[in-house]
């Protein structure tokens, strides 16, 4: 781990406010970039994502040096995404969420790309143009891709997450590439005919 990171997280344990609020913005547009993919708009983004920054500061003690502490943070914002989602209250509306606002600045977001597979073809997506045709899927098949996709959980771990059949999530990821596939190819096909 690097030293300000360690001097970041040391300060935390200590519930040191300044060293919370350096961390915080240290990885907000990380998060949020996260956030902004599990829930409808940008208010319910930042609630989720303020109500995982709760937690990781309650917690954070419970970090015990063992693997990625970024990694250990990213867990505890997708399950507190995911709870937030599964609320009785919650509704599903139009996505509103500016995904630029909060991509552009993250690094690791910009640089990043996407696999899709169908049918043995492997192509290859800018992780924003993905997230941005993303509206198109249902909410679980959504969560499913995002979940596999992006975080990296296998089928298994996304089966506990969201209290469904292994089955499902694979049947889940299967309808999402076949959506996304379809979406990218009349993508591919608008810009080929505006170019003519």
């Amino acid at each position: 781990m690097d030293p300000t990171l360690q001097y970041l997280l040391d300060g935390c344990k200590a519930n040191d406010r300044a060293a919370q609020k350096a961390l915080y913005y240290r990885y907000f547009n990380t998060f949020m970039s996260i956030s902004v993919r599990y829930v409808n708009t940008q208010a319910d983004a930042e609630e989720a994502l303020n109500n995982a920054y709760l937690r990781i500061f309650k917690h954070i003690n419970k970090y015990t040096g063992k693997g990625s502490f970024e990694g250990w943070m990213k867990r505890i914002v997708v399950n507190c995404c995911l709870t937030y989602i599964s609320r009785p209250n919650y509704t599903t509306q139009s996505r509103v969420i500016p995904l630029k606002d909060y991509t552009l600045h993250d690094e690791g977001v910009l640089n990043s790309s996407v696999h899709i597979t169908t049918d043995g073809i492997e192509e290859k997506y800018h992780q924003e143009f993905l997230m941005e045709i993303l509206k198109y899927l249902p909410d679980t098949t959504r969560l499913v891709f995002n979940l596999y996709v992006f975080e990296e959980y296998n089928h298994s771990e996304i089966g506990e997450l969201l209290d469904i059949a292994e089955r499902t999530s694979q049947s889940h990821l299967a309808k999402a590439r076949k959506i996304l596939s379809e979406k990218l190819d009349r993508k591919e096909l608008i810009k080929k005919i505006q170019r003519v």
